[in-house]
């Protein structure tokens, strides 16, 4: 279950960081259905697929601009002080997640700032008519910010009553199992107990205590 939970939210991850790049011209359609899919959005996927390429075209456009990108944005969002990051190196890390291209950077890149990809988002939407609609339901929910810290809030709430007094004892990694399982299992009491009766290696492993690195002390 730990291990089914990890690798959805690392997918998830995976999928998502095709929206932390500029370079929207090398998103493909496949990359965008795994999003919707890993999501679970319902959209018209065949108007989403001519809204990508009428974005595509559209930020090529932009970008042979002779003006810079930054300053486009720049002027479209209206502050006085644009923050603008210094490039860094890209770490080897991020190179498992983002789609890299074969073909030298083009221009756009070689200055020594670059654009937050949410405002890019915005500014070359802004440019199309009609509205993309199905591509805005995706971006929606990826660049959201919740009106709250509620979700927060009840992960701590769940780890208080998880690592109570008469459970200090347990391990980090047992509390932080317990907190997965509780905040992304779908299932409810019934069906888990349902679940259970036809695992039986399962309930074996569980009243095990091979588990147990350590016996607490009397």
């Amino acid at each position: 279950m730990i291990e089914f939970i990890g690798d959805e939210l690392t997918n998830r991850s995976e999928a998502l960081a095709i929206f932390g790049i500029i370079e929207i011209d090398q998103i493909t359609f496949d990359q965008i259905e795994r999003c919707v899919t890993i999501l679970k959005i319902e959209v018209d996927r065949d108007k989403l697929f001519d809204e990508l390429i009428n974005v595509q075209s559209t930020f090529k456009e932009i970008i042979s601009y002779r003006e810079s990108l930054s300053d486009q944005i720049k002027k479209y969002i209206g502050i006085s002080e644009f923050n603008c990051d210094k490039i860094e190196e890209t770490d080897e890390e991020c190179e498992e997640f983002i789609h890299k291209s074969s073909t030298p950077a083009p221009d756009h890149q070689q200055n020594n700032s670059r654009v937050r990809p949410d405002q890019l988002w915005a500014y070359v939407l802004s440019k199309i008519s009609p509205y993309c609609e199905e591509l805005k339901k995706l971006l929606c929910f990826v660049y959201s910010i919740p009106c709250s810290n509620a979700f927060t809030e009840g992960v701590f709430n769940h780890m208080k009553h998880a690592w109570t007094p008469s459970r200090n004892s347990m391990s980090i990694e047992a509390i932080a199992s317990e907190l997965k399982i509780r905040m992304n299992g779908k299932m409810n009491c019934d069906e888990f107990f349902s679940y259970m009766q036809n695992e039986r290696e399962l309930i074996q492993c569980a009243r095990g205590a091979q588990k147990y690195k350590f016996k607490k002390s009397s």
